[in-house]
């Protein structure tokens, strides 16, 4: 469903990320759904705009933790609520990782421009990318694979 529904997945990141960049940028902001673009900096000599691309989305990110999520339910290690649950918090932790990334790209760029811009996209948003990954992946697992609570009864002993 991420990939048929990736424009729109794309367009809903940037009408959130024009809620983040609003708190870190001055200016206006403004969203284009139609195109997944940002705006910020508006009524500055500073304004920019920033489309979320497809390499750019958490979509990205999010497909390959549901597959690993189906891994574990192929492997049944796990009950499929806490697999599922485990699926959901990693993913919210990536779409709010991309958030912070989107916020940091725009001021990186609205002070720094084009260079802040490559920083910001290219090394420290990947970087913040990584802890992301990491944090959802760690997220599942944690969720997933925690063992359940004794039951009380002891091993061996008559009922």
């Amino acid at each position: 469903m991420l990939f048929g529904f990736n424009e729109w997945f794309r367009s809903a990141e940037a009408a959130a990320g024009v809620h983040v960049i609003g708190l870190v940028t001055t200016g206006t902001t403004l969203l284009d759904w139609d195109e997944a673009v940002t705006f910020f900096g508006l009524g500055t000599p500073h304004a920019m705009g920033l489309r979320i691309t497809a390499g750019c989305s958490s979509a990205m990110l999010i497909i390959p933790l549901l597959l690993v999520g189906a891994g574990f339910m192929l492997s049944r290690r796990s009950t499929v609520p806490r697999i599922l649950a485990g699926t959901g918090i990693g993913a919210i932790l990536l779409v709010i990782t991309n958030q912070v990334r989107i916020g940091l790209i725009a001021s990186f760029s609205q002070k720094w421009g084009s260079e802040g811009f490559g920083w910001a996209h290219t090394v420290v948003g990947s970087l913040l990318s990584l802890v992301g990954v990491a944090a959802s992946v760690t997220a599942l697992l944690l969720v997933a694979m925690r063992r359940r609570k004794p039951s009380g009864r002891l091993e061996g002993a008559p009922l």
